[in-house]
C-alpha cells in the first residue's frame, strides 16, 4: 500500500477539514480534569517527511500530528523563534495551541470525501521545519537577564508599527552575561538587504531607549533572510510581543513554552 509520502502528504501540508482540537483542562465546579471539545477547520501537517514516507495511507493507528493554524490578528514578524510562527502572510501556528494525533487513515479519507489540500510555499517550508524544532530545543531565559530582555522587548513592540519597523522580518538578541553591564547583540532579520542601512539606525535608537544599568548594545546588525547563519539562529533569542521565553506581562523565568 502506498505511503502518505508518496500519495502527496508532506510537512507543511495544509488541509481544510472539520477536526476536533480537544485539550484537557481543570474543571473548577467538579474539582477534577474534563475535556474541552472544540472544533477547528484549518490545518498543517507537522510530522517529518520521513515518518509520512514510512506511514501506510490506510493505517488505523494514530500518528500523524497536525497544528491548527489561525488567521486572526497575525503577529507582526515572521516568527524565527517566537511563540507564534507566520506560515503565509495570513496564516500563522501558535506553540502552546492544542495539537491533535490522526491516523494515516482520516487523511486518506478526507481527500477522498472531497477535503482540499495544498501546500505551504516551498520558501516557507524550511522555516517551518526549523521552527518546529527550535521550539523544543531552546532554554529559557536566565533570570538574571529578564529584566534588560523585557525592557528590550517594551521598546521593540513600541516602535515595530512604525515604517522602518514593518521591513523588519524578525528580531533577535544574544546576550554576554560575563560582562558588567550585561552586553547585548541585536539582529535585525530582512526581506531586502537594501534596508540594511535605515534598519541598523532604527535598531541602534532602539538601544539608545534601553538604560544603560539594564545593559548595553555591544553590535547592531541587520541582514536578509538568506544571509542569517544557522549559528545565529540556535543561539539568540527572539524579541517581541511574542516571546519565547516570557510572558509580555509578566517576567516568569519558569513559564516558557
Amino acid at each position: 500500500m502506498a505511503s502518505l509520502y508518496e500519495t502527496g502528504w508532506r510537512q507543511g501540508s495544509i488541509i481544510n477539514a472539520d477536526l476536533p482540537l480537544d485539550a484537557v483542562v481543570f474543571d473548577e465546579a467538579s474539582g477534577r480534569p474534563k475535556r474541552r471539545e472544540e472544533g477547528h477547520t484549518l490545518w498543517v501537517v507537522a510530522t517529518q517527511d520521513c515518518d509520512l514516507d514510512r506511514a501506510d495511507s490506510n493505517d488505523a493507528h494514530p500518528s500523524i500530528e497536525l497544528r491548527p493554524i489561525f488567521t486572526n490578528d497575525p503577529p507582526d514578524d515572521w516568527g524565527i523563534r517566537s511563540a507564534k510562527h507566520r506560515i503565509s502572510e495570513t496564516e500563522y501556528v501558535v506553540s502552546t495551541s492544542p495539537r491533535p494525533i490522526v491516523s494515516p487513515r482520516v487523511l486518506t479519507a478526507l481527500l477522498a470525501q472531497g477535503a482540499t489540500r495544498r501546500s505551504i510555499d516551498e520558501d516557507r517550508r524550511p522555516a517551518f521545519t526549523k521552527w518546529l524544532g527550535l521550539r523544543y530545543d531552546l532554554p529559557a531565559i536566565p533570570p538574571r537577564l529578564l529584566p534588560l530582555a523585557k525592557c528590550i522587548a517594551d521598546v521593540v513592540d513600541k516602535r515595530r508599527h512604525r515604517p522602518v519597523g514593518q521591513r523588519v522580518r524578525d528580531i533577535l538578541i544574544q546576550f554576554d552575561e560575563t560582562s558588567t553591564p550585561i552586553q547585548y547583540v541585536l539582529v535585525a532579520v530582512l526581506d531586502n538587504p537594501a534596508d540594511e542601512a535605515v534598519v541598523r539606525q532604527w535598531l541602534a535608537a532602539i538601544a539608545r531607549e534601553i538604560p544603560t544599568d539594564l545593559g548595553v548594545a555591544s553590535r547592531i546588525e541587520a541582514a536578509a533572510s538568506t544571509g542569517i547563519s544557522l549559528h545565529l539562529i540556535e543561539s539568540s533569542f527572539a524579541v517581541g510581543a511574542t516571546q519565547l521565553t516570557f510572558r509580555p506581562n509578566s517576567p516568569n523565568p519558569e513559564g516558557v513554552f
